[in-house]
């Protein structure tokens, strides 16, 4: 299958049918005909060993794919070392968890730092992943490593840089798109299938990570996540039929807070609709 979707995290739905724990997410979400999903660190890691161990094999047996967000705390761009230090037990500890889990993919934003050019911040970004892999390949284990494109305007990650810092090892770094945040940081200007496909023209032909829900934006950039279909954008009709039209291969994770299963469903229906043919306008 080209493309499979999933949710990050448990929606609101998950814990109010009586679901306690994400051991049980597996099959909650290939009954829905979903078989990716992100484990959400992104404010901590707080899992023991043995609950990560028994997620992995839920996961496993349901054949659900799975990735993990890395805490936010992550900044490789900052000239303080002991926030790169931080930075490095996080990617660690993320990649430590990721192996118990059976993850194949660790996501991660690169991070800010304020009143320094944007260059010399990717350049510190490439130097610190240089070093990174040099000195962790052994934990490595097949996993990819996934910067992702950034949502606010000062931090690092639009999709040239995202692209520069997966250079460094092509065979460990995979980017991470996620469109809403292009979205936002370029002040909705990815409204047509076009737009989609000049950004699809830029990335590595294998299977891509894509994150895909829409936002609400200032002119910093990102708000916030928002439901599908409540008024926001990008557009998504705009989006699948690029995916279709490049034949694009990925694995698409829906990140809209409470309701990422039942929208990570919205899309799959409607790229079916499309891919058939036979779809009407959303």
């Amino acid at each position: 299958m080209n493309l499979i979707f999933g949710p990050a995290g448990n929606e609101e739905l998950f814990y109010n049918s009586g679901f306690k724990s994400t051991v049980d997410s597996a099959k909650y979400i290939t009954k829905m005909g979903l078989f990716a999903f992100e484990y959400p660190f992104t404010h901590g890691i707080r899992l023991s060993d043995e609950t990560a161990m028994k997620i992995g094999e839920s996961f496993s047996k349901e054949r659900v794919r799975l990735s993990i967000h890395a805490p936010y705390y992550i900044n490789i761009t900052s000239p303080n070392p002991e926030i790169l230090e931080r930075s490095e037990k996080y990617l660690i500890r993320s990649l430590q968890m990721g192996k118990l889990m059976n993850a194949d993919r660790i996501i991660f934003h690169p991070g800010s730092s304020k009143k320094e050019d944007r260059k010399v911040l990717l350049d510190r970004s490439i130097a610190f992943l240089e070093n990174f892999i040099y000195n962790n390949i052994n934990i490595i284990n097949g996993i990819k490593l996934c910067p992702e494109t950034h949502g606010k305007k000062v931090s690092i990650g639009d999709i040239d840089e995202i692209l520069k810092m997966c250079k460094v090892y092509p065979d460990i770094f995979l980017p991470t798109i996620d469109f809403a945040h292009i979205y936002a940081v370029n002040g909705g200007q990815l409204n047509n299938e076009d737009d989609f496909t000049r950004i699809f023209e830029k990335l590595p032909h294998e299977k891509l990570h894509i994150h895909f829900s829409q936002i609400e934006f200032s002119d910093m950039g990102e708000i916030r996540h928002r439901s599908l279909n409540s008024g926001f954008g990008p557009p998504i009709d705009a989006f699948l039929s690029s995916l279709i039209t490049n034949h694009i291969k990925a694995r698409v994770i829906v990140e809209t807070p409470g309701t990422q299963s039942k929208d990570a469903k919205i899309l799959l229906d409607r790229y079916l609709e499309l891919e058939g043919k036979n779809g009407k306008s959303l």
